[in-house]
């Protein structure tokens, strides 16, 4: 069982097969052909920018999915201050906005993710949204759509019943997804969620073993259509050091039970959750019989996939290690020496900020390839998509680029740690202080794409398989839009 889980989303850029006349593989669709008009466009203000919620760059979602069963594969957008929107296919890469026929209302207070799922077996496609809420004045909860089915011009009916479910959570939501992790015939639910503040939720490792209302994980189990918490009982960590931004679910170990990787920020190790069959899980990062030696720093999306066809799920996490070697002279990178020692001894696993791509050499024991493979340093990234594009049958990889602020820049680090700067933000920012994220670089750059070489490596094909275009790029999903196969 596989689930792809982009991260967020600003900017999308819709990629179609080319037939052998074209020079690239992909080829941008125009707004003005696809009728695709979406914009998470985001507006600053002294109660939420960047520089109070460190999240504010992340972007939000996207699904693709048939939600009206008539064969061709729709688009939902999720917003962080905008509003969602529905676009249904009518076939030739041109899509239709129906978000205010279809029932779709969620205008504002910040989206992050969204997940689609049939969660009532009933043959028609739900959306499961995330959200932010009890944070800087955002509020509201989860939201859930049931698809009522489609009226006679092809347009689902949705209406929001979060609630009827269990699922109506309020707290700082990342991202969603549906699994059977009990394989009992019905999806249960794995949520998650991130913290807002590193520096004073940094301590001791144990802290994983707390709950956090707001900030901590949560597993679902479906009994009989409600979903029931049972986070603590099947051993997922909820703690406040919790910092996700990446799921994933696949069966890692190949004993035919979903397991699940999770990537956390900052100094927090990621999570992966080994199914123990018996409605409970095995951590192994933070075990004393850690099975991974390191995994990225700084966690962003991930991926699971089998990239080298030996039957065995790899793991791919993605962090910001910057290629270009101005950009990584001028980041704040890795801990000192003397800071990363104490750092494992507050109970944290080796981290490195770099992509990583973890060989499963089965019996759940992996090897870290990334440097190998070519694919450790893509920039500040964020949504990876494996799949294989070029149709040769190996898995290649895609991954999303761009900050619109870059809070790691150490001359803006030297300049935003003034004590003084430090507590006129505390006390409450004003329209004078909104100068201060000006001074914030951006880094816009080209999404990358990498072709497999069927020898554990990958080959940088951004140029030769699309027209690079820089830009500020968060969620992705891959999808056949027009049925060409």
């Amino acid at each position: 069982m596989k689930r792809i889980l982009g991260l967020s989303l600003s900017i999308i850029v819709l990629l179609s097969a080319c037939d052998e006349k074209k020079e690239k593989l992909f080829n941008k669709v125009t707004s003005a052909h696809s009728g695709i008009y979406f914009k998470n466009q985001l507006i600053d203000t002294p109660e939420l920018n960047i520089l109070n919620y460190l999240y504010y760059y992340n972007g939000a979602g996207v699904v693709s999915a048939d939600f009206n069963n008539d064969g061709l594969v729709d688009l939902y957008f999720t917003a962080n201050q905008g509003e969602d929107k529905l676009y249904i296919n009518r076939g030739g890469l041109k899509f239709e906005d129906v978000t205010k026929v279809a029932n779709i209302h969620n205008p504002g207070n910040w989206t992050t993710g969204a997940t689609h799922v049939d969660i009532n077996h009933d043959g028609l496609l739900d959306i499961y949204v995330c959200k932010v809420a009890n944070y800087q004045g955002m509020k509201g909860r989860n939201l859930l759509f049931i698809n009522k089915g489609a009226n006679e011009e092809g347009i689902p009916k949705f209406t929001e019943e979060a609630s009827s479910y269990g699922l109506d959570f309020s707290g700082l939501s990342t991202q969603a997804a549906f699994l059977d992790f009990d394989l009992d015939g019905d999806l249960d639910m794995y949520l998650l969620n991130h913290s807002v503040h590193p520096n004073r939720t940094y301590g001791k490792g144990s802290q994983r073993l707390e709950i956090d209302s707001l900030s901590g994980d949560r597993l679902y189990r479906n009994d009989d259509g409600m979903y029931k918490d049972v986070s603590k009982e099947a051993g997922i960590f909820q703690g406040k050091i919790g910092y996700g931004l990446g799921l994933g679910v696949s069966d890692i170990n190949d004993d035919g039970y979903p397991d699940i990787y999770v990537g956390n920020d900052f100094f927090e190790n990621d999570y992966l959750y080994i199914n123990q069959r018996d409605g409970t899980f095995k951590e192994l990062i933070s075990s004393d019989n850690r099975r991974l030696g390191h995994t990225t720093h700084y966690s962003m999306g991930n991926d699971l996939a089998d990239v080298n066809n030996d039957g065995l799920t790899d793991i791919l996490s993605l962090d910001m290690l910057p290629e270009d070697l101005e950009t990584y002279k001028t980041s704040g990178l890795e801990y000192s020496f003397p800071t990363y020692q104490y750092y494992l001894k507050n109970g944290y696993a080796p981290q490195y900020m770099q992509n990583t791509l973890h060989l499963n050499l089965g019996t759940e024991n992996f090897s870290e390839i990334g440097n190998l493979s070519g694919i450790s340093a893509t920039e500040w990234s964020w949504g990876v998509l494996t799949a294989d594009y070029d149709n040769d049958g190996y898995k290649d990889i895609y991954i999303s680029n761009g900050i619109k602020g870059a809070t790691n820049d150490m001359d803006f680090i030297s300049y935003i740690a003034n004590e003084n700067i430090q507590k006129r933000i505390s006390a409450g920012m004003t329209e004078t202080d909104m100068a201060f994220i000006k001074e914030l670089p951006e880094k816009k750059v080209a999404n990358y794409l990498f072709k497999n070489n069927k020898n554990l490596s990958f080959k940088n094909v951004t140029k030769e398989w699309y027209k690079e275009e820089v830009s500020f790029s968060n969620g992705c999903v891959f999808a056949d839009l027009d049925n060409d196969g």
